[in-house]
């Protein structure tokens, strides 16, 4: 210690023992300042809207997974347990085993549920496309399958994709063989799936859900054509989802005048599935370091900024697909090597986490 800092921590002590003119000691201070470090608010905590995440129910019986959950996310979006594959095993047959687990897990412990999805070409049912339906039965099929699932989780599910992925890239309808060979007016047939949805719960909110809604002017565009019909002709619509599946060089300003001109509609938006792609050569010998680590925050902080630039009554949702870097689907669908979420393969916040948390008002 220095010797003039001995000389005033000396000349400290004394004033502090002398007595004041009236004779009593010196008042010491009310309070003193409290160092304590607060606590970091989690995502959801901070957040004045849901923040999501695509589960599997399989992954909840990992303790780490099922605490980082419920720590940091306020809704849940089954990321394959209601789709129709799963629960439609016969014209009169369901197996709600699986969408049951996750919709009972979510009012356990607080947790919105956003129900994905009702229609997608993708997911129906080997029986239903070997039937070569004409469009009534087709539609007759259709209209009980949303009904009873809707009708089911009344009043347990907030939000629904009723309809995913209709449009092809550059806009069109997308080449698919299940719904676009049954029918002369493909959007007058999902604009009824809507008003089926609303018909056997009032009170969900339903969402038109797509990939690279903000990149894709073509598509943008035939969406909200379609939105502009729906309007027109009565059907319900309450939002828009776009995936955000991006990658950390997906061009910042593209993505926020896409951004805008999807939130021109006036519905809700939801970022749906979001997850930041790295590792973008796909090689196995990536090294996802402090600098690749730190562009992938300013992606996430970036992305949540420019949501947060909405209108209040707009913000719906920011839901990521999926938890942890452990589980991933695109694993299987890109690389292993690719790094996407807001925790790593051990559940620790990467600084990714953070990039989101700062971006939130």
């Amino acid at each position: 210690m220095h010797f003039a800092t001995i000389i005033i921590t000396i000349s400290l002590a004394f004033m502090g023992s002398c007595t004041n003119d009236d004779g009593g000691k010196t008042t010491p201070p009310d309070s003193t300042p409290d160092n304590t470090p607060t606590e970091e608010l989690t995502l959801k905590e901070k957040a004045k809207f849901n923040i999501g995440a695509a589960i599997r129910t399989a992954y909840l019986q990992e303790e780490d997974y099922k605490n980082t959950l419920l720590e940091n996310f306020s809704q849940i979006t089954a990321e394959y347990e209601m789709k129709m594959e799963v629960i439609w095993e016969s014209p009169t047959s369901f197996n709600w085993e699986k969408s049951d687990e996750l919709v009972n897990f979510a009012q356990e412990n607080n947790l919105d549920v956003h129900g994905h999805t009702l229609i997608w070409y993708r997911s129906f049912p080997e029986w239903f496309k070997q039937a070569n339906y004409d469009s009534t039965a087709f539609e007759n099929h259709i209209k009980n399958y949303i009904t009873t699932v809707v009708t089911r989780y009344k009043d347990k599910v907030k939000s629904w994709d009723v309809v995913n992925e209709v449009f092809a890239d550059q806009g069109g309808y997308r080449e698919e063989e299940i719904i676009l060979p049954v029918f002369n007016d493909p959007i007058a047939f999902y604009g009824r799936c809507f008003q089926y949805a609303k018909e056997a719960d009032p009170d969900a909110l339903l969402f038109y859900n797509d990939y690279s809604v903000v990149l894709d002017g073509g598509k943008r565009n035939a969406i909200k054509d379609m939105v502009n019909r729906f309007q027109a002709e009565n059907y319900p619509i309450d939002g828009l989802g776009d995936q955000f599946h991006y990658r950390e060089n997906t061009p910042k300003p593209t993505m926020k005048e896409g951004f805008e001109d999807m939130a021109s509609t006036g519905l809700l938006v939801h970022i749906s599935e979001m997850d930041i792609i790295m590792n973008l050569d796909k090689s196995p010998n990536y090294d996802f370091n402090e600098v690749e680590a730190e562009k992938q925050k300013q992606t996430y902080k970036y992305i949540v900024e420019m949501y947060e630039d909405l209108p209040a009554n707009q913000k719906f949702a920011i839901s990521l697909w999926g938890i942890t870097d452990k589980y991933t689907w695109l694993s299987d669908y890109w690389s292993e090597n690719i790094h996407p979420l807001l925790f790593d393969a051990n559940y620790k916040k990467k600084p990714a986490y953070e990039g989101f948390l700062e971006g939130l008002n």
